[in-house]
């Protein structure tokens, strides 16, 4: 029984090591360029305030829910 146990053990982590390698190779093959498209995205000013609404909108109900658990905002 211990054995099944050691062997799934095995296997899960080499798994989790081959994607990570295989996550990495995809970094690095990647152009720079086409990483920097990501920060383009933070330029666009429809997305930033969407982004902000969300933030606001979460703070909002954290304090709401807060002041019943008495916590100060």
């Amino acid at each position: 029984m211990q054995r099944k146990w050691v062997i799934l053990v095995l296997f899960l982590g080499l798994t989790t090591t081959l994607t990570n390698l295989a996550i990495l190779v995809g970094h690095i093959a990647t152009p720079a360029n086409a990483r920097t498209s990501a920060n383009r995205l933070l330029d666009d000013e429809d997305f930033t305030d969407g982004l902000t609404k969300i933030i606001r909108k979460t703070v909002r109900d954290y304090c709401t829910v807060g002041k019943r658990n008495g916590i100060d905002c």
